[in-house]
């Protein structure tokens, strides 16, 4: 899909709104930066300007002035001096100065001297986007970068977000934000996570601006929400826009999703003669819907393979389904164009659906503009609908995993658009059960075969392992179970059935020092393939929600078969703990003097927590990992 997020994701900040230079403004010299905004940071926007000048419905001009002091290496990336463009969007100015840590300059670029190259990347087939950059090199930190620009864009379906925190270990000293409306065109703001920030906001004839400062490093925090999620964002849409030239309207979902089919869609999906006789021939035995899409599916997978193509508004429209069908290549639009093309000719309706991909995220249903990096199709069921992920050529039909999985879509419709929420996968769904005969051996070596079935979530996390080369694949279960010293991976067999989602995977191993030989005693870890290797830090203050984004579940059942004259006379007693998050349980059983067996239950729930809750699942996890590591004793007869 389009590069939706360009406008928004590259890091332009600072406007010539406030008509005083920055370097008028602030002192260069990084010493005087309070220490204040110096804590936990890699680098201090000093100042930071943004303009949004919306002049018409096709145009809008976007100024920037950004001064930031890099602190060390970690903080080069913030040094952002470039600017993307294509034949909508042009480049009428940009510049940047670099100064060392007394406020000398070192090196300043005018326009000609960046770099104007092509943003094609591979996997790409066509992309008309460029980029202007420049390769500044430090030469010893502190230093301070100045950074202007202005661009001019006949699109006007994105406007460049505020956010005024646009990482962790990043402080910043001063933001604003204006927007310029003087014709009044109808725009819709939404405003997200303001409570804890001091953020200003005026609003004169025409003009609204947003300002902070002062705002210190936060420190990045495992399982936290995705930034837009907790800092301050304000997002800014035109009611009426235009994409590549082509007049549109987002008064509302439906609208909006009309919009899309209409000058997107619409005629698209126009099949050959031949294909359609084809697919008639592929589906005559199937029995239901289903059946007959899941027979189309993956015959598409068979026959096409995935290159982005990202040309002007061919960067939203997706090739012609006869196109497709030539060539055997498309992006995600292309391709699910196609397969919806093939289901409508067995009279099979399904609909183009627009998602944020990868990292779990929501197309906002109170902010209706165009949003989503991913195009995926919709099939609807009674009971629960079926998802195809259209660009994968391995994955089973009727499975997203977390690549799309629980989050709202855009679902459009000949009438219109509508949102609905992807397939989630409960715990219970994701599950992985692991199965091995364990034989000990008197000097202290080990061998095994384990089994391990993954299914929902747990076989997205598992299945693409058949793919790698044999050498990967043992790398991947030596690092897997790391915590078994010289563990040897003999055999590696692997059956996907991708009918029922089931992965399965056969694995013998061996170790020639499993246990530990204390005199006429062995210390053994009967939790031999499943120890929690989580190692959660602990949290002074924490500022985060706890994100547990997957629940699943995992069992553990071993035979494990003693070595010969050897006896465990005291087991255990099974350990249970049970909070908010989930569930473990660790039990051992003697079967008779020769072997015993071990069973593990661990139920995790996902959900987002309140803060104050991390430290309870912390302690939760390091109990587990704790209890995971726990040893028996042999005792020689």
């Amino acid at each position: 899909m389009q590069k939706i997020i360009l406008p928004i994701l590259v890091v332009i900040t600072m406007f010539n709104f406030v008509k005083v230079s920055a370097q008028e403004e602030i002192d260069l010299n990084s010493a005087v930066i309070d220490s204040v905004l110096v804590k936990n940071a890699n680098a201090v926007v000093r100042s930071e300007e943004v303009t949004i000048e919306i002049n018409s419905v096709n145009s809008i001009t976007t100024k920037v002035k950004k001064v930031i002091t890099v602190l060390n290496k970690y903080g080069d990336r913030h040094a952002d001096s470039f600017e993307v463009f294509d034949k909508s969007r042009r480049v009428k100015k940009i510049s940047a100065i670099f100064y060392d840590h007394t406020g000398k300059e070192i090196k300043k670029y005018k326009k000609g001297d960046f770099v104007d190259r092509s943003m094609i990347n591979s996997g790409e087939l066509f992309d008309d986007t460029r980029i202007l950059y420049i390769n500044y090199t430090a030469v010893g930190y502190p230093y301070t970068m100045v950074f202007e620009s202005e661009i001019e864009n006949s699109t006007t379906a994105f406007i460049r977000p505020w956010r005024p925190v646009s990482s962790n270990y990043l402080s910043t000293q001063r933001s604003v934000y204006a927007i310029s409306n003087p014709k009044k065109l109808p725009l819709k703001i939404k405003e997200s996570n303001f409570d804890n920030y001091l953020i200003n906001n005026q609003k004169e004839e025409g003009i609204i601006t947003y300002s902070i400062v002062n705002i210190s490093a936060k420190e990045s925090e495992v399982l936290s929400p995705l930034g837009d999620d907790v800092f301050p964002l304000v997002n800014v849409a035109l009611t009426n826009f235009v994409l590549e030239g082509v007049h549109g309207s987002a008064l509302d979902w439906k609208s909006l999703g009309k919009w899309m089919y209409e000058e997107l869609l619409k005629d698209r999906d126009q099949l050959p003669q031949e294909t359609i006789d084809e697919v008639n021939k592929l589906v005559k035995g199937a029995k239901s819907k289903r059946e007959k899409a899941k027979l189309i599916y993956e015959y598409v997978q068979e026959k096409t393979r995935y290159i982005s193509v990202q040309l002007g508004i061919g960067g939203w429209m997706p090739f012609l389904a006869s196109d497709v069908d030539r060539l055997g290549y498309g992006d995600c639009k292309a391709l699910t164009n196609y397969t919806k093309a093939l289901l409508e000719s067995q009279e099979i309706p399904s609909y183009y659906t627009v998602v944020f991909a990868k990292k779990r995220k929501d197309i906002d249903p109170d902010f209706t503009s165009i949003q989503g990096n991913h195009v995926i199709l919709n099939i609807p069921e009674e009971g629960e609908d079926i998802w195809l992920e259209c660009t994968n050529q391995t994955v089973p039909f009727d499975f997203i995993g977390d690549f799309t999985d629980d989050r709202n879509v855009l679902i459009v419709k000949p009438e219109g658009g509508e949102i609905k929420r992807t397939k989630r996968y409960e715990p219970e769904e994701n599950i992985l059960r692991t199965k091995a005969t364990v034989e000990l051996n008197d000097n202290a070596s080990m061998t095994a075969t384990v089994e391990r079935i993954s299914e929902g979530l747990e076989y997205d996390w598992r299945y693409r392992n058949q793919f790698e080369t044999p050498k990967d694949q043992k790398a991947h279960y030596k690092e897997n179970w790391g915590y078994i010293n010289n563990i040897e991976i003999n055999s590696i067999k692997f059956n996907d059935n991708k009918d029922v989602v089931k992965f399965t995977e056969q694995i013998v191993v061996s170790c020639a020092n499993y246990t530990k030989k204390v005199g006429n005693r062995l210390l053994v870890t009967p939790n031999v393939f499943s120890c929690d290797q989580i190692n959660l830090p602990q949290y002074t203050n924490r500022n985060t929600p706890l994100l547990i984004s997957s629940g699943y579940v995992n069992t553990d059942e071993y035979d494990i078969n003693l070595p010969e004259g050897y006896v465990v006379n005291n087991l255990p007693k099974k350990k249970v703990l049970e909070t908010e998050f989930g569930k473990y349980t660790h039990e051992l059983e003697k079967i008779d003097d020769s072997k015993i067996k071990f069973r593990r239950y661990l139920k995790i729930i996902d959900g987002m927590y309140p803060k104050e809750k991390y430290e309870e699942y912390r302690k939760f996890r390091s109990e587990i990992k704790k209890i995971d590591k726990s040893r028996i004793v042999l005792k020689k007869l």
